[in-house]
């Protein structure tokens, strides 16, 4: 199911100039989408939304043609998921206009609702493509887990080698779906991530170090941001290098291990000390 607030934003702003009473109308007619939103993805404070509101001028087209694309492109990828991995669970996706904080995410269930926020994502169909294969694959990922016995309870979803490992599965996972694309667009959801995916290559060792420095010195929000968030990127110059480095450590797993083992390291093995050790590497 897919729950696309986009024609609702668009009969805000285009009903007169557009004030924040106007925006917070939209946002307060959507609870399902910006209590999650602004809780965990977006700060909600009076000075971002009035930028916020500066910036969507530029955003309007694209934002247009996502919210005409994407339903159609999220079928098509979980047609893609159910061909390959026999993927058949309920998905529900919410599309909407947020503040220029998360480009998307996944609640954290099993199953959890996916969300797409317009204003940060490519027009383009295969950018598009990939980011919703790298959001399906969460789903999936979870799927796998919890038919591998998966001990929810026991799960630190805040610790730096689950978000690294989760991170990286997703990518791999997308880079399956989608085969053939450059190789920084499974990262950046656009064609800006060259630079950013050569930083990567270049330094590479000095980043497995500077992660493990910080795995070891003991994980924090801020240091959370840094690699695996938008709001990242003080150490190298580049945000969410962390993915990088979560792909590398998944590719290395399927390679020492297989493809469906990847999937179910975390049930089966110590992934702190395991990614600790292919840091160390």
């Amino acid at each position: 199911m897919i729950n696309n607030t986009v024609p609702s934003f668009f009969t805000l702003w285009g009903s007169d100039d557009v004030e924040l009473e106007v925006l917070n109308q939209y946002f307060i007619s959507h609870p399902e989408v910006f209590e999650e939103y602004f809780n965990y993805h977006c700060p909600k404070t009076r000075e971002r939304l009035s930028n916020t509101i500066k910036q969507y001028p530029a955003k309007l087209e694209d934002i247009r043609i996502i919210a005409e694309t994407l339903p159609s492109i999220i079928q098509e990828i979980t047609n893609e998921y159910h061909n390959k991995y026999n993927l058949d669970v309920n998905m529900k996706f919410h599309l909407f206009v947020g503040a220029f904080g998360s480009n998307a995410f996944v609640e954290r269930e099993i199953i959890g609702d996916i969300f797409f926020a317009a204003e940060k994502l490519s027009p383009d169909v295969n950018h598009l493509r990939v980011i919703v294969a790298h959001e399906i694959g969460h789903i999936y990922h979870n799927v796998k887990l919890q038919n591998g016995g998966m001990d929810w309870s026991k799960a630190e979803w805040t610790d730096a080698a689950v978000s690294l490992y989760r991170e990286g599965v997703a990518t791999y996972l997308s880079k399956q779906i989608m085969k053939g694309l450059n190789e920084s667009v499974y990262y950046s959801y656009n064609d800006d991530g060259e630079r950013w995916l050569q930083c990567y290559i270049e330094n590479e060792e000095h980043i497995k170090k500077r992660f493990l420095e910080d795995y070891i010195e003991g994980w924090t929000l801020e240091k959370e941001k840094e690699w695996f968030r938008l709001s990242g990127g003080q150490y190298f110059g580049y945000n969410r290098l962390g993915y990088f480095l979560g792909t590398a450590f998944v590719e290395y797993v399927v390679q020492s291990w297989g493809e469906s083992e990847a999937f179910t390291f975390w049930n089966k093995h110590n992934l702190k000390s395991s990614v600790m050790d292919w840091l160390s590497k």
